[in-house]
């Protein structure tokens, strides 16, 4: 399953660049995670509605893989006082599912695993 997880703010392009290094150090050793930043002034534009994409693009095929990346970005919510959106890339296409986060709270693993359709 192809997934993403987004930084999400009301001034995220205020904590963009500081956001994106962070996650960018993190992702850097992880083989199956790339660290994204998409704004009108990069090459590929934003997928969602927003000024900018900061956050990771990976795939799974199973759910427990996901918490060490939710614990991992939430002390980044912490820190940058921001929530994420975790969602499905499929075709092209983005698809947010569920948050967590800075406003939002700790990451439920088995709740958003079944928001996935993991069983």
């Amino acid at each position: 399953m192809d997934l993403f997880i987004f930084a999400e703010h009301d001034e995220l392009l205020d904590i963009a660049d500081l956001l994106y290094d962070d996650i960018a150090k993190w992702a850097e050793p992880k083989t199956t995670i790339t660290a994204i930043y998409r704004s009108e002034e990069t090459e590929d534009p934003p997928v969602a509605d927003r000024d900018v994409d900061v956050g990771i693009e990976f795939s799974i095929t199973k759910p427990e893989k996901l918490k060490g990346t939710l614990n991992a970005l939430q002390q980044m919510a912490k820190t940058h006082k921001c929530d994420f959106v975790v969602g499905v890339k499929e075709a092209g296409k983005y698809q947010n599912v569920c948050y967590f986060g800075n406003e939002e709270g700790r990451p439920d693993l088995y709740e958003i695993s079944a928001y996935l359709g993991f069983e």
